[in-house]
């Protein structure tokens, strides 16, 4: 019984150290074979000291979803700006 344990350890494990050497080798051909204008942008990561673009979310005073503070659908009253999630929920407010 612990030996049959043993074996099923060993090949879940040996399966996934060979799909991550796998995958590392599959990068390696596809960055050698495409040219930079079929790649795509380089990605960097993110600036540690500024850190990722923040993107904040409004509540839709309305239906009460979130959505993004760069909507096209939003009003300014008493010089508070309102987010909406659509133009049929800035229409009721």
């Amino acid at each position: 019984m612990f030996r049959a344990l043993a074996y099923l350890i060993f090949g879940i494990l040996l399966i996934t150290i060979l799909r991550s050497v796998l995958g590392m080798f599959g990068q390696l051909f596809t960055n050698f074979t495409m040219g930079p204008e079929k790649r795509g942008p380089e990605k960097r990561p993110a600036d540690p000291r500024t850190g990722p673009p923040a993107q904040t979310l409004q509540k839709d005073p309305v239906c009460g979803t979130f959505v993004s503070a760069s909507t096209e659908w939003h009003k300014v009253k008493d010089g508070k700006p309102y987010y909406f999630c659509s133009a049929e929920c800035r229409d009721k407010f």
